[in-house]
């Protein structure tokens, strides 16, 4: 199999992913970090049913079988496609210099990230979105309040712990300059719905070191441009 176009023949980088933040926002944070030009690709869906027939006639074209006819893909210049949203993000991150300056530092960049993956997935386990199945208001409200008041304050606290041992300056979480795990903590704690920003601000109160690492990414001039000129969406 062929991973490259001819030589010479280049081409922006495309984006493929729904008309919304979710999976894919982490990486358009980190291409308007690195100032790359690329196509914004995203697959509207009809109000009220969440189907999108710009989605299903990707899969139908074959162009998202490398993510498992999921999104998001990433198109890169030379026309290979990736897939899953973690490879995405370290491919940006490793091309825009924001993986740490040497071997190790890539290592705790990958495991603040990771922890804050677990933080994600430990909330979707609970259960208590809208998207979430099988529970009654009720319990989503009871799991909802737990989360917010219990689970993602231990949670937090005990990232926060660890970047106080990998940072080697306030405001980042490894080393002494942005990386990929401040995009994803800011992420995390501040590009979140806006029905839980004020619960997960109050979650992460006594964060310092994170706190620190969120004013830090938005302060950043590339990421306040984006965030001011991005489309608007639900999630």
């Amino acid at each position: 199999m062929a991973l490259s176009m001819k030589a010479g023949v280049t081409s922006k980088m495309k984006l493929k992913y729904f008309n919304a933040r979710g999976a894919a926002e982490t990486c358009r944070i980190l291409l308007a970090i690195g100032g790359e030009e690329y196509d914004d690709i995203r697959y509207d869906w009809t109000p009220g049913t969440m189907k999108s027939q710009a989605f299903a006639d990707a899969k139908a074209s074959g162009e998202l079988k490398i993510n498992l006819n999921r999104a998001p893909v990433l198109v890169v210049d030379d026309g290979v496609s990736i897939g899953q949203s973690k490879a995405i993000e370290r491919f940006l991150a490793k091309r825009f210099g924001l993986m740490g300056n040497s071997p190790v530092e890539e290592a705790l960049i990958d495991c603040v990230a990771e922890h804050c993956r677990d933080v994600r997935d430990a909330s979707m386990r609970k259960g208590f979105s809208a998207f979430a199945r099988g529970k009654t208001d009720e319990e989503k409200r009871v799991a909802r309040e737990e989360w917010f008041t219990a689970d993602l304050p231990t949670m937090l606290g005990n990232i926060n712990d660890a970047v106080q041992e990998t940072s080697q300056s306030k405001g980042f979480a490894v080393g002494s300059s942005l990386s990929l795990a401040d995009v994803v903590i800011w992420s995390m704690l501040s590009d979140c719905q806006d029905s839980d920003k004020e619960d997960t601000a109050k979650a992460a109160v006594n964060c310092d070191a994170l706190n620190a690492i969120v004013s830090s990414v938005a302060s950043h001039a590339k990421v306040a441009e984006w965030l001011d000129k991005r489309p608007k969406s639900m999630f």
